[in-house]
């Protein structure tokens, strides 16, 4: 039975066309009525009716606003207007709207019910065309996807062609294009299918090809190759539209002239999302991995693979200790070609990341205490190595993390040697202590030190040993030593250098001192 709702704000009205019109030998049942289209909104978004009548002029909403709100919210309804009017200005905008049937009131029976056979006959048409472009639509994927995945590995290319001959598929070329949502297992079955509409519209609708969904991928079959970097960056922004905010990956398995190689480019896309971590961001990916020469390089052995891993943390390590921040991303880089030459797949290379960043880390730490802060930061860095989608974030990540740990592992690192240079000076105040000495010892230039002392005690170096040996003499003097005994035990070695020092730090000299 067809479903009907009629819509009219006289009650009378409404009866009577429930009563009178030969519904059910019509092919037809009233589900509901309303009294305005306010109403009838709410009606028809519980009961879905195929058919609405309804009323031109009503309160609240008139019968016209109520089709044009349907419409543009895309119902697809079949509508009879009913008019008291005879008025041509309404029949135009009806015709606008597609209503198949236009009576004036009082309504006759037999008019009515030669509107709803053509309105039946209408429907019963649309059915059928449904059907059959269901049907065809199931034939259609069938046949492709016997097409990208053939049940028998040698079947015969005449039956492919036949196949694709039958669902209108034999083209002049064909190209594969698989996208792989980067979501969870549990999402992934909505999310392709959810592209699947999506994509439909833009690729069937504008006649480029199909599109499908074998999991975990929704799948484009074009009917022409992407030739040039436009078109293939045009088709990806397509995707990337359809998929929104979502990370994905898309991959063409390059192109082929006959049915039975759908398959071979089908096989090659897949296989090129699996390289993605390998791959150019936010592009289409070749079915030809960007790597594949040096796959083919001879691999070192166990042994010497280790050894190559400790030169990189060495060298590295080094790099950041001595301040040279401008190769560190160049060894990131060489050790991630070093890793690819070995054969290693994304999930290998992210170990050996791991494990060289942690190598690395671990050497710029060592003797430093770290607040739990810091820890976490690092414990965040390298669980984050897993994360990466991409190889040049990866790198990018790793090479901003080390750079800024390497800054402040030489912050403290020269606070350290600092106080260590400071407790040296107040160890051996009495020896012939000279800043050339220290320099060396700290392998800085003179310059460079004396003038970082300056900017960390407010003082010149021989300022600063002066006041240590002066503070230690007047601890002497205080225990009862003679004066040159003093000027000896705190590195003075002329008895007259070390009175003229002394009056000029404390005002007066060390008898006058010991004797005030």
């Amino acid at each position: 039975m067809i479903k009907v709702v009629i819509v009219d704000d006289e009650p009378k009205l409404r009866q009577g066309l429930q009563t009178l019109i030969p519904w059910e030998s019509l092919g037809f049942t009233v589900i509901a009525a309303a009294a305005n289209g306010k109403e009838a909104l709410k009606v028809i978004e519980e009961k879905t009716p195929d058919v609405v009548i309804v009323d031109i002029r009503m309160p609240v909403m008139d019968g016209l606003q109520l089709i044009e709100h349907l419409t543009s919210d895309g119902h697809h309804l079949h509508f009879m207007i009913l008019s008291g009017y005879a008025d041509f200005e309404y029949a135009k905008q009806a015709i606008k709207y597609g209503v198949v049937g236009y009576l004036l009131k009082p309504v006759d029976v037999a008019e009515m019910s030669a509107n709803l056979k053509r309105i039946r006959e209408r429907i019963e048409e649309e059915r059928l065309q449904g059907e059959w472009r269901e049907r065809e639509i199931m034939s259609r994927d069938f046949c492709l996807h016997s097409l990208l995945i053939p049940q028998e590995k040698t079947e015969d290319p005449a039956k492919l062609r036949s196949k694709a001959k039958e669902a209108d598929l034999l083209w002049t070329s064909y190209e594969v294009v698989v996208v792989y949502p980067r979501v969870s297992e549990v999402d992934r079955a909505d999310v392709v299918n959810r592209l699947s509409i999506e994509l439909k519209p833009k690729i069937e609708g504008q006649m480029m090809g199909l599109v499908t969904v074998i999991p975990p991928y929704t799948v484009l079959l074009l009917n022409e190759l992407l030739r040039g970097r436009k078109r293939r960056e045009s088709l990806y922004n397509e995707i990337r539209n359809a998929v929104g905010n979502g990370r994905f990956v898309a991959a063409t398995g390059g192109g082929v002239s006959v049915p039975q190689d759908i398959c071979k480019s089908f096989f090659k896309a897949q296989k090129a999302v699996k390289q993605a971590f390998f791959s150019e961001k936010n592009r289409l990916i070749d079915p030809y991995p960007l790597f594949s020469s040096s796959l083919d390089s001879p691999r070192l052995s166990v042994n010497k693979a280790e050894e190559m891993m400790e030169d990189f943390i060495f060298r590295l390590y080094y790099s950041l200790e001595v301040g040279n921040q401008a190769i560190v991303l160049s060894l990131l880089k060489e050790a991630a070609a070093f890793f690819l030459k070995q054969g290693q797949d994304e999930k290998s290379v992210k170990e050996s990341f791991f494990f060289l960043s942690n190598a690395v880390i671990h050497k710029l730490t060592a003797g430093f205490c770290i607040e739990l802060k810091e820890t976490e930061a690092v414990s965040r860095f390298l669980n984050g190595i897993y994360q990466h989608d991409n190889l040049d974030d990866l790198l990018e990540e790793t090479h901003r993390f080390l750079l800024a740990l390497g800054k402040d592992s030489e912050h403290r690192g020269k606070e350290q040697e600092f106080k260590k240079m400071i407790d040296f000076i107040h160890r051996h105040y009495a020896d012939n202590l000279r800043l050339e000495t220290l320099a060396g010892l700290l392998n800085y230039s003179t310059a460079y030190l004396g003038q970082l002392f300056k900017n960390k005690t407010g003082e010149y170096f021989n300022t600063y040993l002066d006041r240590v040996r002066i503070q230690k003499a007047k601890e002497l003097l205080d225990q009862g030593m003679k004066v040159y005994k003093v000027a000896e035990s705190v590195g003075y070695t002329s008895v007259n250098y070390f009175y003229s020092k002394f009056k000029r730090y404390e005002g007066c000299s060390p008898s006058e001192y010991r004797n005030p």
